[in-house]
Protein backbone atom coordinates (compact mmCIF):
# COMPACT_ATOMS: atom_id res chain seq x y z
CA UNK A 1 0.00 0.00 0.00
CA UNK A 2 1.18 3.54 -0.95
CA UNK A 3 1.07 5.61 2.27
CA UNK A 4 2.67 8.79 0.91
CA UNK A 5 1.16 12.26 2.79
CA UNK A 6 -1.89 13.31 1.25
CA UNK A 7 -1.97 17.24 0.65
CA UNK A 8 -4.80 18.66 2.41
CA UNK A 9 -5.89 20.84 -0.46
CA UNK A 10 -8.54 18.17 -1.31
CA UNK A 11 -9.23 17.32 2.09
CA UNK A 12 -12.10 18.90 4.24
CA UNK A 13 -11.16 21.29 6.21
CA UNK A 14 -14.43 21.38 8.57
CA UNK A 15 -13.92 19.24 11.08
CA UNK A 16 -11.39 16.18 12.75
CA UNK A 17 -13.60 13.71 11.35
CA UNK A 18 -14.41 14.61 8.37
CA UNK A 19 -11.13 15.36 7.60
CA UNK A 20 -10.04 11.68 8.84
CA UNK A 21 -12.79 9.97 6.49
CA UNK A 22 -11.76 12.48 3.75
CA UNK A 23 -8.21 11.37 4.09
CA UNK A 24 -8.99 8.29 4.05
CA UNK A 25 -10.88 8.46 1.15
CA UNK A 26 -8.17 10.39 -0.86
CA UNK A 27 -5.28 7.55 -0.06
CA UNK A 28 -7.51 4.93 -1.39
CA UNK A 29 -8.17 6.45 -4.45
CA UNK A 30 -4.20 7.15 -4.74
CA UNK A 31 -3.86 3.93 -4.03
CA UNK A 32 -5.80 2.72 -6.87
CA UNK A 33 -3.89 4.89 -8.99
CA UNK A 34 -0.63 3.06 -7.98
CA UNK A 35 -2.36 -0.12 -8.45
CA UNK A 36 -3.54 0.50 -12.21
CA UNK A 37 -0.20 2.35 -13.10
CA UNK A 38 -1.03 5.67 -12.79
CA UNK A 39 -4.74 6.59 -14.24
CA UNK A 40 -8.32 5.18 -13.41
CA UNK A 41 -11.37 5.99 -14.88
CA UNK A 42 -13.85 8.52 -13.65
CA UNK A 43 -16.65 6.17 -13.81
CA UNK A 44 -14.26 4.10 -11.08
CA UNK A 45 -13.68 6.74 -9.20
CA UNK A 46 -16.81 8.28 -8.84
CA UNK A 47 -18.16 4.73 -7.73
CA UNK A 48 -15.13 4.78 -5.21
CA UNK A 49 -15.96 8.04 -3.35
CA UNK A 50 -19.70 7.75 -3.94
CA UNK A 51 -20.79 4.10 -3.20
CA UNK A 52 -17.50 2.31 -1.98
CA UNK A 53 -19.02 0.14 1.04
CA UNK A 54 -16.13 1.26 3.06
CA UNK A 55 -15.66 4.64 1.71
CA UNK A 56 -18.44 6.05 -0.53
CA UNK A 57 -20.16 9.27 0.24
CA UNK A 58 -23.27 7.24 0.79
CA UNK A 59 -22.40 4.65 2.81
CA UNK A 60 -21.08 6.92 5.78
CA UNK A 61 -23.76 7.79 7.99
CA UNK A 62 -23.30 11.57 7.90
CA UNK A 63 -26.48 13.66 6.88
CA UNK A 64 -27.04 14.00 3.29
CA UNK A 65 -30.63 15.47 2.89
CA UNK A 66 -32.41 18.35 4.30
CA UNK A 67 -31.43 21.47 6.02
CA UNK A 68 -28.22 19.98 8.12
CA UNK A 69 -27.16 17.74 4.66
CA UNK A 70 -25.47 18.88 0.73
CA UNK A 71 -29.10 19.22 -0.62
CA UNK A 72 -32.84 19.44 -1.09
CA UNK A 73 -34.96 16.72 -3.41
CA UNK A 74 -38.67 17.67 -4.56
CA UNK A 75 -40.23 15.42 -1.89
CA UNK A 76 -38.62 17.04 1.18
CA UNK A 77 -40.41 20.18 -0.13
CA UNK A 78 -43.66 19.16 1.12
CA UNK A 79 -46.17 16.74 0.09
CA UNK A 80 -47.92 18.06 -3.40
CA UNK A 81 -44.84 16.28 -5.13
CA UNK A 82 -46.44 12.81 -3.20
CA UNK A 83 -49.88 14.20 -4.51
CA UNK A 84 -49.60 13.88 -7.91
CA UNK A 85 -48.01 10.62 -8.14
CA UNK A 86 -50.50 8.52 -5.88
CA UNK A 87 -52.98 10.39 -8.60
CA UNK A 88 -50.85 8.87 -11.10
CA UNK A 89 -50.41 5.47 -9.41
CA UNK A 90 -54.37 5.56 -8.78
CA UNK A 91 -54.65 5.82 -12.56
CA UNK A 92 -52.60 3.30 -13.45
CA UNK A 93 -53.72 0.37 -10.96
CA UNK A 94 -57.21 0.90 -12.28
CA UNK A 95 -56.14 -0.18 -15.66
CA UNK A 96 -53.89 -3.60 -14.36
CA UNK A 97 -55.22 -6.98 -15.71
CA UNK A 98 -55.40 -7.34 -11.46
CA UNK A 99 -55.25 -3.70 -9.39
CA UNK A 100 -54.86 -6.04 -6.13
CA UNK A 101 -51.56 -7.13 -7.46
CA UNK A 102 -49.91 -3.72 -7.94
CA UNK A 103 -46.97 -3.20 -6.34
CA UNK A 104 -45.00 0.56 -6.01
CA UNK A 105 -41.25 0.38 -6.02
CA UNK A 106 -39.17 3.25 -5.39
CA UNK A 107 -35.42 3.40 -5.83
CA UNK A 108 -32.95 5.30 -3.38
CA UNK A 109 -36.11 6.26 -1.43
CA UNK A 110 -33.69 9.16 0.59
CA UNK A 111 -35.71 9.95 4.02
CA UNK A 112 -38.84 7.91 3.29
CA UNK A 113 -40.72 11.10 2.91
CA UNK A 114 -41.94 10.43 -0.33
CA UNK A 115 -42.86 6.83 0.76
CA UNK A 116 -44.48 8.06 3.56
CA UNK A 117 -46.63 10.89 1.66
CA UNK A 118 -48.12 8.65 -1.01
CA UNK A 119 -48.68 5.91 1.01
CA UNK A 120 -50.94 9.20 3.36
CA UNK A 121 -52.48 9.83 0.26
CA UNK A 122 -53.94 6.44 -0.94
CA UNK A 123 -54.83 4.82 2.44
CA UNK A 124 -57.71 6.50 2.81
CA UNK A 125 -59.08 5.83 -0.54
CA UNK A 126 -58.29 1.82 -0.04
CA UNK A 127 -55.79 2.39 -2.97
CA UNK A 128 -53.13 1.14 -0.76
CA UNK A 129 -50.47 -1.24 -3.40
CA UNK A 130 -50.02 -4.76 -2.48
CA UNK A 131 -46.60 -3.79 -1.54
CA UNK A 132 -44.45 -0.43 -1.47
CA UNK A 133 -40.98 -1.93 -2.48
CA UNK A 134 -37.80 0.37 -1.43
CA UNK A 135 -34.51 -0.73 -3.06
CA UNK A 136 -32.12 1.32 -0.82
CA UNK A 137 -28.36 0.74 -0.87
CA UNK A 138 -27.48 2.95 2.00
CA UNK A 139 -27.66 0.97 5.51
CA UNK A 140 -28.07 4.15 7.55
CA UNK A 141 -30.88 5.71 4.92
CA UNK A 142 -32.65 2.32 5.53
CA UNK A 143 -32.99 2.77 9.17
CA UNK A 144 -33.74 6.61 8.96
CA UNK A 145 -37.04 5.47 6.84
CA UNK A 146 -37.76 2.55 8.75
CA UNK A 147 -38.22 5.15 12.15
CA UNK A 148 -39.58 7.99 9.90
CA UNK A 149 -42.50 4.93 9.34
CA UNK A 150 -42.51 3.96 13.60
CA UNK A 151 -42.61 7.36 14.33
CA UNK A 152 -45.20 8.65 11.97
CA UNK A 153 -47.71 5.98 10.65
CA UNK A 154 -46.91 2.79 12.13
CA UNK A 155 -49.97 1.20 10.58
CA UNK A 156 -48.47 0.96 7.18
CA UNK A 157 -45.05 -0.23 8.52
CA UNK A 158 -46.66 -3.94 6.97
CA UNK A 159 -46.92 -2.78 3.40
CA UNK A 160 -43.17 -1.52 3.26
CA UNK A 161 -40.75 -3.73 1.98
CA UNK A 162 -37.59 -3.30 1.98
CA UNK A 163 -35.49 -5.23 -1.25
CA UNK A 164 -31.51 -5.41 -2.30
CA UNK A 165 -32.31 -6.08 -5.94
CA UNK A 166 -34.36 -5.18 -8.82
CA UNK A 167 -37.53 -8.01 -8.29
CA UNK A 168 -38.64 -9.72 -11.04
CA UNK A 169 -41.93 -9.73 -12.87
CA UNK A 170 -42.48 -5.95 -11.60
CA UNK A 171 -46.53 -5.10 -11.85
CA UNK A 172 -47.85 -1.58 -10.83
CA UNK A 173 -45.54 1.57 -10.53
CA UNK A 174 -41.79 2.84 -10.71
CA UNK A 175 -40.38 5.62 -9.16
CA UNK A 176 -36.68 6.71 -9.82
CA UNK A 177 -36.59 10.11 -8.62
CA UNK A 178 -32.76 11.42 -8.61
CA UNK A 179 -31.26 7.94 -8.76
CA UNK A 180 -29.58 8.11 -12.19
CA UNK A 181 -28.28 11.19 -11.80
CA UNK A 182 -25.35 9.77 -8.83
CA UNK A 183 -24.82 6.67 -11.22
CA UNK A 184 -20.78 6.73 -12.44
CA UNK A 185 -20.34 8.11 -15.58
CA UNK A 186 -17.65 7.65 -18.48
CA UNK A 187 -15.77 11.06 -19.10
CA UNK A 188 -14.28 12.15 -22.75
CA UNK A 189 -12.18 14.53 -24.02
CA UNK A 190 -12.46 15.34 -28.33
CA UNK A 191 -8.96 15.95 -28.94
CA UNK A 192 -9.61 16.02 -32.59
CA UNK A 193 -11.88 15.23 -35.03
CA UNK A 194 -10.31 11.87 -35.35
CA UNK A 195 -9.32 10.95 -31.94
CA UNK A 196 -11.38 10.94 -28.83
CA UNK A 197 -10.03 9.77 -25.37
CA UNK A 198 -11.76 8.95 -21.85
CA UNK A 199 -10.22 11.15 -19.12
CA UNK A 200 -9.75 9.50 -15.89
CA UNK A 201 -8.11 10.50 -12.95
CA UNK A 202 -4.21 10.31 -11.84
CA UNK A 203 -1.94 12.73 -10.04
CA UNK A 204 -0.37 15.60 -10.79
CA UNK A 205 2.41 16.35 -7.80
CA UNK A 206 0.49 14.49 -5.13
CA UNK A 207 -2.98 15.92 -6.02
CA UNK A 208 -6.38 14.10 -8.00
CA UNK A 209 -6.40 15.94 -10.98
CA UNK A 210 -7.85 15.18 -14.41
CA UNK A 211 -5.54 12.68 -16.99
CA UNK A 212 -5.97 11.77 -20.39
CA UNK A 213 -6.46 7.76 -20.90
CA UNK A 214 -6.73 5.50 -23.98
CA UNK A 215 -8.16 6.71 -26.98
CA UNK A 216 -11.70 5.37 -27.43
CA UNK A 217 -12.83 2.63 -29.72
CA UNK A 218 -15.91 0.61 -30.99
CA UNK A 219 -19.33 1.46 -30.85
CA UNK A 220 -18.54 3.79 -27.66
CA UNK A 221 -16.31 6.34 -30.56
CA UNK A 222 -18.91 5.80 -33.16
CA UNK A 223 -21.53 7.20 -31.49
CA UNK A 224 -19.46 10.06 -29.65
CA UNK A 225 -18.19 10.31 -33.74
CA UNK A 226 -22.03 11.56 -35.00
CA UNK A 227 -22.48 13.92 -32.56
CA UNK A 228 -19.18 15.76 -34.35
CA UNK A 229 -18.27 17.69 -31.51
CA UNK A 230 -15.97 20.28 -31.44
CA UNK A 231 -12.20 19.83 -30.38
CA UNK A 232 -11.63 20.27 -26.63
CA UNK A 233 -15.11 19.35 -26.02
CA UNK A 234 -15.37 17.45 -22.49
CA UNK A 235 -18.54 15.17 -21.68
CA UNK A 236 -19.90 11.96 -20.23
CA UNK A 237 -21.66 8.97 -21.19
CA UNK A 238 -23.56 7.37 -18.19
CA UNK A 239 -23.57 3.89 -19.54
CA UNK A 240 -23.96 2.42 -15.85
CA UNK A 241 -27.45 4.59 -16.39
CA UNK A 242 -28.34 2.90 -19.27
CA UNK A 243 -27.28 -0.58 -18.02
CA UNK A 244 -29.83 0.11 -14.93
CA UNK A 245 -32.42 1.22 -17.12
CA UNK A 246 -32.56 -2.17 -19.55
CA UNK A 247 -32.57 -3.94 -16.32
CA UNK A 248 -35.41 -2.38 -15.33
CA UNK A 249 -37.08 -2.68 -18.13
CA UNK A 250 -36.93 -6.33 -18.30
CA UNK A 251 -38.30 -6.50 -14.69
CA UNK A 252 -41.50 -4.61 -15.61
CA UNK A 253 -44.20 -7.09 -16.57
CA UNK A 254 -47.50 -4.57 -16.63
CA UNK A 255 -47.15 -0.86 -15.87
CA UNK A 256 -45.16 1.95 -15.76
CA UNK A 257 -41.07 3.21 -14.46
CA UNK A 258 -41.21 6.81 -13.95
CA UNK A 259 -37.55 8.25 -14.43
CA UNK A 260 -37.48 11.91 -12.77
CA UNK A 261 -34.17 13.84 -13.24
CA UNK A 262 -32.03 16.69 -13.94
CA UNK A 263 -31.16 16.44 -17.72
CA UNK A 264 -31.70 16.95 -21.36
CA UNK A 265 -32.60 15.00 -24.78
CA UNK A 266 -29.59 14.34 -26.43
CA UNK A 267 -29.34 16.93 -28.90
CA UNK A 268 -29.43 19.84 -26.43
CA UNK A 269 -27.32 17.62 -24.08
CA UNK A 270 -24.39 17.09 -26.03
CA UNK A 271 -24.64 21.11 -27.18
CA UNK A 272 -21.16 22.34 -28.60
CA UNK A 273 -22.01 25.26 -26.25
CA UNK A 274 -21.52 22.86 -22.90
CA UNK A 275 -18.54 22.14 -23.50
CA UNK A 276 -17.41 21.12 -20.37
CA UNK A 277 -19.83 18.79 -19.62
CA UNK A 278 -22.26 18.67 -16.84
CA UNK A 279 -20.80 17.49 -13.56
CA UNK A 280 -21.95 19.07 -10.16
CA UNK A 281 -20.62 18.54 -6.79
CA UNK A 282 -23.16 19.31 -4.03
CA UNK A 283 -22.04 19.70 -0.63
CA UNK A 284 -23.78 21.92 2.41
CA UNK A 285 -26.13 23.51 -0.43
CA UNK A 286 -23.47 24.58 -2.35
CA UNK A 287 -22.44 23.77 -5.90
CA UNK A 288 -19.32 23.44 -7.58
CA UNK A 289 -17.51 21.57 -10.66
CA UNK A 290 -14.48 20.21 -8.85
CA UNK A 291 -15.07 16.36 -7.97
CA UNK A 292 -11.49 16.34 -6.30
CA UNK A 293 -12.72 18.38 -3.98
CA UNK A 294 -13.22 17.00 -0.32
CA UNK A 295 -13.75 13.35 -2.06
CA UNK A 296 -16.14 11.03 0.39
CA UNK A 297 -17.87 13.84 1.94
CA UNK A 298 -19.55 15.59 -1.17
CA UNK A 299 -21.78 14.62 -3.78
CA UNK A 300 -21.13 14.37 -7.30
CA UNK A 301 -23.34 14.14 -9.82
CA UNK A 302 -24.06 14.37 -13.76
CA UNK A 303 -27.23 15.15 -15.50
CA UNK A 304 -29.19 12.62 -17.87
CA UNK A 305 -28.86 11.98 -21.30
CA UNK A 306 -32.81 10.82 -21.65
CA UNK A 307 -32.46 10.07 -25.49
CA UNK A 308 -30.23 7.41 -24.51
CA UNK A 309 -32.34 6.06 -21.32
CA UNK A 310 -35.15 5.74 -23.61
CA UNK A 311 -33.21 3.93 -25.53
CA UNK A 312 -31.72 1.47 -22.98
CA UNK A 313 -35.59 1.06 -22.13
CA UNK A 314 -36.71 0.80 -25.81
CA UNK A 315 -33.95 -1.53 -26.56
CA UNK A 316 -35.01 -3.87 -23.19
CA UNK A 317 -38.19 -3.87 -24.28
CA UNK A 318 -39.96 -1.59 -22.73
CA UNK A 319 -41.85 1.29 -24.53
CA UNK A 320 -42.09 5.20 -24.20
CA UNK A 321 -45.19 6.14 -22.78
CA UNK A 322 -44.38 9.95 -22.21
CA UNK A 323 -41.86 13.01 -21.65
CA UNK A 324 -42.14 16.24 -20.70
CA UNK A 325 -40.60 18.51 -17.91
CA UNK A 326 -41.41 18.03 -14.56
CA UNK A 327 -43.86 21.39 -14.60
CA UNK A 328 -45.75 19.75 -16.89
CA UNK A 329 -46.04 16.27 -15.76
CA UNK A 330 -46.66 17.89 -11.85
CA UNK A 331 -49.62 20.20 -13.82
CA UNK A 332 -51.27 17.73 -15.70
CA UNK A 333 -51.15 15.38 -12.40
CA UNK A 334 -53.45 18.18 -10.86
CA UNK A 335 -50.74 20.00 -8.87
CA UNK A 336 -52.32 23.66 -9.06
CA UNK A 337 -55.71 21.84 -7.65
CA UNK A 338 -54.25 21.13 -4.71
CA UNK A 339 -53.64 23.95 -2.89
CA UNK A 340 -57.69 24.24 -2.91
CA UNK A 341 -58.06 20.78 -2.15
CA UNK A 342 -57.60 18.50 1.12
CA UNK A 343 -54.04 19.51 1.03
CA UNK A 344 -54.97 23.13 2.16
CA UNK A 345 -55.72 21.82 6.06
CA UNK A 346 -54.83 24.37 8.69
CA UNK A 347 -51.35 22.63 9.31
CA UNK A 348 -50.72 23.15 5.90
CA UNK A 349 -51.54 26.73 4.70
CA UNK A 350 -52.07 27.50 1.08
CA UNK A 351 -49.30 29.67 1.30
CA UNK A 352 -47.02 26.75 2.04
CA UNK A 353 -48.84 24.52 -0.14
CA UNK A 354 -48.13 27.88 -2.86
CA UNK A 355 -44.38 27.39 -2.20
CA UNK A 356 -44.13 24.12 -2.88
CA UNK A 357 -45.56 24.17 -6.05
CA UNK A 358 -43.68 27.70 -7.03
CA UNK A 359 -40.53 25.48 -6.57
CA UNK A 360 -41.14 22.42 -8.52
CA UNK A 361 -42.87 23.81 -11.79
CA UNK A 362 -41.18 27.11 -11.76
CA UNK A 363 -38.99 27.12 -14.58
CA UNK A 364 -35.63 28.74 -13.04
CA UNK A 365 -36.36 26.53 -9.80
CA UNK A 366 -36.83 22.45 -10.86
CA UNK A 367 -39.53 23.02 -13.12
CA UNK A 368 -37.65 22.92 -16.71
CA UNK A 369 -34.34 21.66 -15.89
CA UNK A 370 -36.18 18.34 -14.54
CA UNK A 371 -37.49 15.68 -16.46
CA UNK A 372 -39.88 12.70 -16.47
CA UNK A 373 -39.48 9.78 -18.90
CA UNK A 374 -41.73 7.24 -18.20
CA UNK A 375 -41.52 3.39 -19.54
CA UNK A 376 -43.97 0.96 -20.21
CA UNK A 377 -44.66 -2.24 -20.50
CA UNK A 378 -47.93 -4.32 -21.22
CA UNK A 379 -49.54 -0.84 -20.32
CA UNK A 380 -51.23 0.78 -23.26
CA UNK A 381 -52.92 3.20 -22.07
CA UNK A 382 -52.51 7.35 -21.58
CA UNK A 383 -51.16 8.66 -18.73
CA UNK A 384 -52.59 11.52 -16.98
CA UNK A 385 -48.74 13.11 -16.66
CA UNK A 386 -48.68 13.48 -19.90
CA UNK A 387 -51.93 15.03 -21.00
CA UNK A 388 -51.04 18.62 -20.64
CA UNK A 389 -47.89 18.12 -22.79
CA UNK A 390 -45.50 14.96 -24.21
CA UNK A 391 -42.39 15.93 -25.88
CA UNK A 392 -41.20 12.19 -26.82
CA UNK A 393 -40.58 13.07 -30.53
CA UNK A 394 -37.90 15.18 -29.37
CA UNK A 395 -35.72 12.56 -27.79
Amino acid sequence: MHTESIPLTQVSQTGAGHDTHSSRVVQRVHDLVHECGGWIGFDQYMHEVLHSPDYGYYSTGTVKLGADGDYITAPMLGNVFAGCLARQYRQIRENLTYPESAVILEFGAGTGQLALDILTCLNPESALPRRYMILETSGGLVERQRTLFENSAPELLSVIEWVHDIPDNITGMVIANEVLDAMPVKRFRVRNADSIVELGVGLDQGLLDWKEGAPLEGTVLARLGELDLPTGYQGELGLQAEYWTASLADALEEGVAFIIDYGFARHEYFHPDRIDGTIMCHYRHESNMDPFLRPGLQDITAHVDFTAIAEAGSQAGAGIAGFCSQACFLIANGILDLASSEFATPSKQMLEITRQIKKLTLPHEMGELFKVLALSRNYPHELSGFSFKDIQDCL
